[in-house]
């Protein structure tokens, strides 16, 4: 029996995504924003990574944070999605893409009759705070294209509360709205 399972075992194709996948900067006007989540079973909480990116692909904004929810895997991603649409209105933003890892999470924001009721809630808020800004598309991206988000999700276990980063002033945001989102 033991012989039979690892044969079955080695025989098995083990699934690795492809090296090349690497993330693409959006088009001009555009921003893209880049969040994810990870939950600190231990600690009772979660941390969540937002990355926003230029035209050129430069980083203009981050933002990770601590929240201290006990939630699954999927409300987790949820409550990152609807904290990064809050972050990019703070800081006024008008065209966003936002990419996340969660092929679930991409379909209910997309399709919001289709969000399973452990999410509804959030969604239908994170969907109605995506009215606010001009034009927004919301895309999967494989977690190997996602990789900073979840970097700075993971960041989050040495900080008690939030922790923001801006690289230069965006043209469309004014230095006051960035304030007063700092504040927040």
């Amino acid at each position: 029996m033991i012989e039979s399972y690892q044969l079955a075992r080695l025989a098995k194709p083990h699934h690795k995504e492809p090296a090349d996948i690497q993330w693409t900067p959006p088009n001009f006007p555009w921003y893209k924003i880049n969040t994810d989540a990870t939950v600190f079973a231990v600690s009772k909480s979660m941390g969540i990574g937002v990355v926003v990116r230029d035209h050129e692909g430069s980083v203009v904004a981050a933002l990770s944070k601590c929240m201290p929810l006990p939630l699954g895997p999927l409300e987790a991603e949820a409550k990152a999605i609807h904290e990064a649409v809050t972050f990019a209105k703070y800081i006024g933003l008008q065209d966003v893409i936002f990419e996340i890892d969660s092929a679930i999470l991409s379909t209910a924001l997309n399709d919001i009759s289709m969000a399973p009721t452990s999410i509804d809630n959030v969604i239908q808020d994170t969907h109605h705070s995506l009215q606010a800004f001009r034009r927004t598309q919301i895309q999967h991206v494989k977690r190997i294209g996602n990789k900073s988000a979840h970097t700075l999700a993971h960041h989050t276990k040495g900080i008690d509360d939030f922790v923001t980063w801006i690289e230069e002033t965006p043209p469309c945001i004014e230095l006051s709205v960035f304030q007063d989102a700092l504040s927040v």
